[in-house]
């Protein structure tokens, strides 16, 4: 529910709530008006008895409150047809209801029901019942006199059978039951033959009886999770039925009468135990959708090609080694999954599929896929991820059916080139040897690096080795400051060489493996967790040859080491979480759907992390020894690597390299890059293809390029997508010149400058690197030395607002000049002293904190926080709220609350390598306002973490409100209570700090989420409102005792 709904019912409360106080008073005509009343999620423990004044109310959403009665009034509504009460505290059924003779739809959902009273025959005009999430065991009896009733909801109760009474309700169509209690088919059911729909699944059958027969108008029926080792032969005769889910059982065989179900469309039998094709499928000729999901499945029989309606087929993780060329007779299917299998290849054959729309075949080993695809007209998506396709390309394939087609229409048009260009990126702390390594393999012989020739950012090379050969060479600077740019320039088909010192390697020493090799495989892994990763030891010459084997050996054991904690964390986080679902009461379906994401995420995360290289290579760039073997595997690597390429494509790269090395524009504006890649372009191709054609066309070539590392591109913006950075060293030269720690330097620049008087330097140099604060006129007179001209200086600003290096504030509209970027990386100043006092130590009084933390092993990721700083901009600035900004820290004030972000370390007593911690803290009086501004703040740093860092490792947790306002000191809990589940570091960490409740409550969503009334703080023995821990989108739950139990053993 939106914010101004919520208002708006408030409001309408409140008018109710002056209106009791006056029983005699004229009712306003505004009451009159209203026609719907939606109150729900007021907090209300009653309904005012001044809810008859609301006399043309038709519906009324009371929901998510903490109602256990109605009063008496609420009968007095003749209009009402629509009551939603689900999600309260009801115990007995409200009796006041039962005048209600027009109410067609109540919905008392997720309440503790466990009788109807017999009044209820009274409401003869109900269609619609929700009762499903109470606590009936047996179906009222009452129930069954209700012959008006259409739809009736049961499900998630604890119900075992059905009273044979259940007949009489002649008029029931469709009948929820699923998570229940049965174990054998309600025969009784077999007699309510007009209804239409049954939902059974999740419970524990497994027959079913011939008498279900008699229901002669079933159309639907699910029974999936339930315990069928054969197929119920007795469903044979339900020859009207249209959609059967028999999935999630043991099934292995299909009987041959099934061919009775003429009228049977949809099948699942999804996660049974197939391994052959049931063969008396192919005769179910109106079969239009059946989905064989995960089964063993390895091939489809001929047969199938007489089922001529079928229209969509799922046959995703099954056992296919060769693609069933069978299926290639099914020619009105519409949509095929074949994903995740072990197939290699796509058959020509495919193209016969003339009406398939949808080709889904993610996760296999295709290289290949056939041309023909370009000419089936009527496919609109292929999905061919987690391929290792050379043809297309992947980043190609990556870009959609569209992009696949012009491909192979420039294969068609153009000759086939095998292609590949790979980029090396040497990456490790200063004085590691990545710069001679780096110029002794671009110029083929020995080249030593002076100190200062050091790289700061990252230089740029290229080394040709043949004509179908090449390599990229990206050569980063190791200072921290700088460790920014690198998902900038770094593509994710690339190498990654971590780059050491090996004469001054010290395996002896303590921290010496985690700050020159550990943390770096950390932070590429965590960026770029697909990349490969090897070691490269420099300065050879230097080692004498026992002790180069010796470090290596030790090296490769820390290897190991590391690659075992890594593994042990997911896995201890992935049981936690398993262990954690099995906790979690059925009413919390989406706290448990939460904890299902998180662990499903954390074996992909594990999953898609590729070992480091075995050889740890060494080098001198002064005797070249080693460099021979080195060589030797990169070429190894990139002919693997390689990509069969348009000629046209190939001619491209070529132009623009060439443009690169020869012309002298830094940029490359869109006329320009039309030019360099259309003039290759055979005649006829140019001739066949509109403007508009040859442009998206000029985009899949310039993307292809910018993944591979060719060239920087912004392909989503659309202001930068027109210009190309083919010099990347321009872009180098900027972020040297403005992201500097050297005051030196950047006072010279500034002083060399004819645009700034020496009057005005000092205060220039105060808000660089103080403030973090550069001017637009700062910014030109930094990058003056590089000649750019005020367009492509603009250029290089946007693009460092894309990439969230900065945000832009401009004090006054009216004066460009004003205009200033502020640079979180700069910034050097501790919290300002005046902050005590807007964000004292002590909550003040009637005012509430909400804080969520989120945790990094060891480590918080370089340039996260301050992205997370940049992104919040688009809140703050658009308001003009206050905003002051130090070095770990945001506090800000908008929306009527008062917010700080911090990163700092947590202190661990037990462990060396303490976690660092991201915190959201939001203060002020209205919880609404509170939840919604954290909650942006939680969405907009998992956001970044997904988009810039998806190998990432962290948890997060709220803080117990009561403890941040209590500021108490908590002893370390008794190791009986401690959760054995819980990962070491997370229990260090609860042993001194607040309660900590799981920060996958706000993961929760709230079509399917339940809350308690309290929730205990378990380091203070007191019960604090559920507002102050769960979101108010979530609903109120009555199972109280099941959620506070729930939460001890999380804590």
């Amino acid at each position: 529910m939106s914010y101004r709904q919520v208002t708006a019912g408030r409001e309408r409360l409140d008018l109710l709530h002056v209106l009791q106080l006056s029983p005699q008073s004229k009712t306003p005509d505004t009451v009159l008006e209203w026609t719907e009343l939606h109150i729900d999620s007021a907090g209300i423990d009653n309904l005012p008895d001044s809810i008859d004044r609301c006399k043309n109310v038709k519906e009324l959403n009371a929901a998510s409150n903490r109602l256990s009665s109605l009063p008496q009034s609420i009968s007095k509504l003749p209009h009402l047809t629509v009551l939603y009460l689900s999600n309260n505290a009801f115990t007995t059924f409200p009796i006041a209801l039962c005048d209600l003779t027009n109410l067609e739809v109540v919905d008392l959902h997720n309440n503790q029901l466990s009788d109807i009273p017999v009044d209820i025959t009274r409401m003869k005009g109900l269609r619609l019942f929700w009762l499903n999430n109470n606590a009936f065991t047996t179906i009222p009896i009452a129930l069954c006199d209700l012959t008006n009733l259409e739809v009736l909801y049961l499900s998630y109760n604890q119900l075992s059978d059905i009273p044979v009474d259940i007949t009489r309700m002649k008029g029931l169509r469709i009948f929820w039951l699923h998570n229940n209690a049965f174990t054998t088919f309600p025969i009784a059911l077999c007699d309510l033959t007009n209804l239409e729909e049954l939902y059974l699944s999740d419970n524990q059958l497994s027959d079913i009886p011939v008498d279900i027969t008699r229901m002669k108008g079933l159309r639907i029926f699910w029974l999936h999770n339930n315990a069928f080792t054969t197929f119920p032969i007795a469903l044979c005769g339900l020859t009207k039925l249209e959609v059967l889910r028999l999935d999630n059982n043991k099934l292995s065989d299909i009987p041959v009468d099934i061919t009775r179900m003429k009228g049977l469309r949809i099948f699942w039998l999804n996660n049974n135990a197939f391994t052959t094709f049931p063969i008396a499928l192919c005769d179910l000729t109106n079969l239009e959708v059946v989905d064989l999901d995960n089964n063993q499945l390895s091939d489809i029989p001929v047969d199938i090609t007489r089922m001529k309606g079928l229209r969509i087929f799922w046959l995703h993780n099954n056992a296919f080694t060769t693609f069933p060329i069978a299926l290639c007779g099914l020619t009105n299917l519409v949509m095929l999954h074949l994903d995740n299998n072990q197939l290699s290849y796509i058959p020509v054959d495919i193209s016969r599929l003339t009406k398939l729309e949808r080709l889904i075949m993610a996760g296999n080993n295709i290289t290949h896929l056939p041309p023909q695809i370009r000419n089936m007209g009527s496919l609109t998506d292929i999905d061919v991820k987690g391929n290792p396709l050379v043809q297309p390309p992947i980043h190609t394939a990556d870009r959609g059916l569209d992009a696949v087609k012009r491909y192979f229409e420039a294969l068609a048009d153009t000759k086939a080139i095998q292609s590949s260009r790979v980029q090396i990126n040497f990456l490790g702390e200063t004085e590691a040897g990545k710069t001679s390594i780096s110029r002794t393999l671009q110029l083929g012989q020995s080249t030593l690096t002076t100190k200062a020739d050091r790289t700061r950012v990252v230089e740029q090379g290229t080394w040709e080795s043949d004509q179908d050969i090449a390599f990229n060479i990206n050569d980063f600077g190791g200072h921290d400051v700088y460790k920014i740019g690198h998902p900038i320039f770094i593509s994710t088909r690339g190498l990654v060489f971590i780059t050491f010192n090996l004469s001054k390697y010290d395996p002896e020493k303590e921290g010496h493996f985690q700050l020159h090799i550990g943390a770096w495989i950390d932070k590429v892994q965590a960026q770029m967790p697909g990349i490969q990763i090897a070691l490269l030891g420099t300065h050879l010459d230097e080692v004498a040859t026992p002790h180069a084997v010796t470090k290596c050996s030790s090296i490769t054991r820390q290897l190991e080491d590391h690659a075992s904690e890594k593994k042990r964390w997911y896995q201890a986080q992935k049981e936690t979480c398993e262990n954690k679902i099995k906790e979690i009461p059925e009413a919390q379906a989406s706290l448990r759907q939460a904890y299902q994401s998180k662990a499903a995420h954390l074996q992909t995360l594990y999953g898609q992390i590729k070992p480091i290289y075995e050889h740890i290579f060494t080098v001198s760039s002064k005797t070249l020894k080693g460099v021979q073997e080195l060589r030797d595997y990169l070429l190894s690597f990139a002919r693997t690597s390689a990509e069969v390429l348009p000629e046209m494509w190939v001619e491209a790269a070529k132009n623009i390299c060439t443009k690169k090395i020869e012309g002298p524009e830094n940029t490359l504006g869109w006329e320009v890059i039309d030019d360099l890649i259309l003039q290759n372009a055979p005649t006829s191709w140019k001739e066949k293809h509109t403007q508009e054609e040859k442009k998206k066309t000029i985009c899949d070539i310039l993307s292809f390029l910018a993944h591979r590392g060719d060239i920087i591109w912004f392909d989503k913006s659309p202001s930068l997508m027109k210009v190309v950075f083919h010099k990347q060293e321009v872009i180098v030269n900027v972020l040297k010149a403005v992201l500097t720690h050297d005051q030196g330097e950047v006072s010279q620049k500034l002083q060399k400058s004819m645009k700034i008087t020496r009057r005005k330097t000092p205060k220039i140099e105060e808000d660089i690197f103080n403030r973090g604060i550069v001017s637009k006129q700062a910014m030109s007179c930094l990058c003056e030395p590089f000649k750019l001209s005020t367009t492509e200086i603009d250029v290089m600003t946007e693009m460092m607002l894309k990439l969230e290096l900065c945000y832009q504030v401009q004090e006054d509209e009216s004066l460009p000049s004003n205009t200033s970027f502020h640079f979180p990386w700069l910034l050097t100043e501790e919290r300002q002293p005046e902050l005590n006092t807007k964000w004292p130590s002590k909550v003040p009084p009637d005012t509430r904190q909400l804080t969520l933390q989120v945790l990094f092993p060891y480590k918080c990721p370089d340039g996260l926080y301050e992205k997370f700083s940049v992104r919040q901009h688009k809140h703050l600035g658009l308001m003009k709220t206050m905003r002051m900004d130090w070095k770990d820290g945001v506090y800000a004030e908008l929306e009527g609350c008062k917010m700080q972000l911090t990163r700092g370390e947590n202190p661990d007593p037990v462990s060396q390598d303490p976690d660092w911690v991201i915190s959201i803290a939001v203060r002020g009086s209205h919880l609404s306002d509170m939840w919604r501004v954290l909650m942006r703040g939680h969405h907009d740093l998992l956001d970044i973490i997904k988009e810039d860092w998806p190998g990432l490792s962290y948890d997060k947790y709220l803080v117990c409100p009561h403890c941040v306002r209590e500021d108490s000191e908590h002893q370390p809990p008794s190791t009986t209570n401690q959760n054995p589940e819980v990962p070491a570091k997370r229990k260090r960490y609860c042993q001194k700090t607040p309660t900590l409740f799981p920060g996958e409550i706000l993961d929760q969503t709230s079509r399917t989420a339940s809350k308690p009334r309290q929730v205990p703080c378990v380091n203070t023995g007191v019960s604090i409102p559920a507002d102050l821990v769960y979101p108010p989108h979530l609903a109120m739950s009555w199972q109280e005792g099941k959620h506070n139990t729930y939460l001890s053993v999380l804590l």
